[in-house]
């Protein structure tokens, strides 16, 4: 196996915080220049054992997931990531091990019998087969999506606006639109919720709530000057 796609593998694992990896009687050196130079460092992040056999590779693991390309088999056995992530959610196991085969030949029968789940992903069917890190990075990504945390602005102005400032902004721009003659004074509701889910469909924040509380600022101050 190529050394550049197992060091793109590791960096894969290590861009979703799985710090364990297991290479099967590997073909090629983690001393290598591409290996190194495809990990880009994630080498000191994950954990890289080798076995001799996936038996050995799976050793305490509780349940073993394979993932395949899932030509010429039966699709009804095979899950997508999003399935095997609820089916592993509801399963609730100690350990789960994602066994990945080499991109030319995949795994052998024997090898797809010792894992209880099988999963793949969508391809072409004109073009199925993807790069090994292709497919590390997919499944990871699906399986870890529920508990790593979601990136967080490093400006508080750049978070969701709290509920009460969405309101406060909403009531204060309801009050230019009143003034300048924009709403029906009998109705403004009808306008107004409209407003409301517009807004809120986009979860402005803070900064952002800023800005519509400086329109309907600018919008009163010019329904109160003299036109004169």
């Amino acid at each position: 196996m190529y050394a550049g796609n197992v060091g793109a593998a590791v960096r894969a694992c290590a861009n979703f915080a799985i710090t364990r990896m297991a290479l099967v009687a590997p073909a090629c050196s983690l001393d290598e220049h591409d290996f190194l130079r495809m990990a880009m460092g994630a080498e000191r992040r994950v954990r890289i054992d080798t076995a001799a056999t996936l038996d050995e590779a799976l050793a305490g693991i509780e349940v073993a997931v394979v993932t395949t390309s899932a030509r010429n088999r039966d699709h009804r056995a095979i899950l997508t990531p999003a399935e095997l992530c609820e089916r592993l959610v509801e399963a609730a196991p100690a350990s789960v091990g994602v066994v990945f085969g080499p991109e030319r030949r995949g795994l052998s029968r024997p090898e797809l019998h010792r894992c209880q789940l099988r999963c793949s992903v969508a391809t072409d069917p004109g073009f199925p087969v993807l790069n090994l890190a292709q497919a590390v990075a997919i499944v990871l990504a699906a399986l870890t999506a529920a508990r790593l945390p979601a990136p967080r602005p490093a400006n508080e102005l750049d978070l969701p606006a709290p509920t009460l400032e969405f309101d406060a902004a909403l009531a204060h721009l309801h009050e230019a639109l009143l003034a300048a003659g924009f709403l029906d004074r009998d109705n403004p509701s009808r306008v107004m919720n409209q407003l409301r889910r517009l807004l809120g469909r986009a979860v402005p924040t803070r900064r952002e709530l800023a800005i519509v509380r400086g329109l309907a600022a600018h919008v009163v101050w010019l329904s109160r000057r003299d036109p004169a």
